[in-house]
């Protein structure tokens, strides 16, 4: 349990520094810093040999410094720098790792952005909005703030505290970004995720994630002249002797994975997730045919992204859908003949998992009490993060952060104000708990 007085003094240290921790996402915020961005192109200046994540790292490293911590700065990939926040414990405390990513997706087009522009960083109503606020610079600026609450009020955490900033993330670069930190030495007896962890309750505890898994599905059909369309469909017509639609084979095998995606709602369970039906297989993409061409089209594909349970791995969940569709291509004369391509994985994100009995979410869930007098809830976040890569570490790692995943790379991203001052208090009460003082 958290001494009052103790709590009472770091809360009110936190508030002390709200209108400093809002400046600092503010500005991070209005510099530009997508992966995907040539060097020089986020600040308009072509002189510039950086990218837009190492000048929000940058900025992160003036306030750590400012409230007494070590940096560590150093780039992987050229003119993409990471950064580390390090707090040297003052006795025997147990180490805690805070873990975050300055990169952010594209925006997209800028006229969909009807509140504030999406580099703007622009206060309205409360809310902080612009790319990256929620996801996830909000979030790191909440961990340099909780360490910066906890030195103001005059505690010392007696076990060592990092905080890594890194890049890469949202392209799952983790040898140039978590990874690099973690092979770098930054490790610690547990970590926490700072993406947002709201719903299914504001700073919910997320002790796992799906794996994400891409796949193709490439379909082969005949070639014809679009008049020969009436010989494929109707009653005494030549059929494939003449021609098949590679669109309306496809159809079929979208069919056939939609049934088993609703499969996959009642036989795939994990007990961090409480709803059914969470893990899916979704197509992003479904393309064939050429209007130009005027012919019956001979080739159509479909690109799925896949959620599937932690339990699971991208290999057996491959092998599964493979044996689905194999078993679906013999009741159609055509696909029998002509069984479909399937490529997967073409890409995958592992899941994590954290037992809710490891002793990291029984400390954070008494400093969610203690910050919102009210139980904390554990459970299963339906996204992926580099939670995944700092798990496989061996570190127990749970996700918990400021803003909600509604509305992290859509637009019109905000995050609260008042999550923000928030996710500070929880932070620094968990390090409280976990690293004592």
């Amino acid at each position: 349990m958290i001494d009052a007085k103790v709590r009472t003094n770091i809360l009110r240290a936190v508030d002390g520094l709200k209108d400093e921790l809002v400046q600092l996402v503010c500005d991070t915020v209005r510099i530009p810093s997508c992966t995907s961005m040539p060097e020089g192109s986020n600040s308009g200046d072509t002189t510039v040999d950086m990218s837009g994540e190492t000048r929000v790292n940058h900025a992160f490293k003036r306030v750590m410094e400012s409230c007494g911590l070590e940096t560590d700065m150093w780039e992987v990939a050229k003119g993409r720098a990471n950064l580390v926040g390090i707090w040297r414990g003052k006795g025997r405390g147990r180490s805690l790792l805070f873990n975050g990513h300055v990169d952010v997706v594209p925006p997209g087009p800028v006229e969909k952005w009807t509140v504030a522009d999406p580099w703007s960083g622009e206060i309205i109503a409360g809310k902080i909005y612009g790319r990256g606020s929620t996801d996830m610079k909000g979030g790191v600026a909440a961990a340099v703030f909780a360490m910066k609450a906890l030195l103001k009020a005059g505690y010392r955490p007696k076990g060592d505290a990092f905080i890594q900033s890194v890049v890469g993330e949202e392209t799952m670069e983790t040898d140039a970004g978590t990874g690099a930190a973690l092979q770098r030495g930054y490790r610690a007896d547990a970590a926490i995720v700072c993406e947002p962890s709201s719903p299914p309750q504001r700073f919910s505890i997320n002790i796992a994630s799906p794996g994400l898994v891409l796949m193709q599905v490439k379909v082969r059909g005949k070639a014809a002249h679009i008049s020969m369309r009436s010989e494929l469909i109707r009653p005494g017509g030549l059929g494939a002797a003449v021609g098949v639609s590679a669109i309306d084979k496809t159809f079929l095998v979208y069919q056939a994975l939609l049934k088993l995606e609703e499969e996959w709602g009642q036989t795939k369970r994990h007990p961090a997730f409480t709803r059914p039906g969470h893990f899916v297989l979704f197509p992003e993409v479904i393309q064939g045919g050429d209007m130009l061409a005027a012919s019956i089209p001979e080739e159509c594909y479909m690109i799925y992204i896949i959620w599937h349970p932690p339990q699971d791995t991208a290999e057996s969940v491959g092998e599964e859908i493979k044996a689905h569709i194999a078993r679906f291509a013999q009741t159609d004369p055509w696909l029998r003949e002509n069984p479909p391509e399937v490529y997967v994985p073409l890409f995958s994100w592992p899941p994590f998992e954290t037992s809710p009995e490891e002793p990291i979410c029984k400390a954070a869930a008494i400093a969610s009490e203690a910050v919102f007098h009210r139980p904390a809830m554990l459970y299963g976040g339906g996204f992926t993060s580099d939670a995944s890569f700092i798990r496989q570490a061996g570190i127990p790692t749970i996700v918990m952060g400021p803003g909600t995943t509604g509305v992290a790379h859509g637009f019109n991203e905000y995050i609260e104000i008042q999550d923000l001052v928030d996710a500070a208090k929880l932070y620094a009460m968990t390090i409280v708990e976990w690293c004592g003082i």
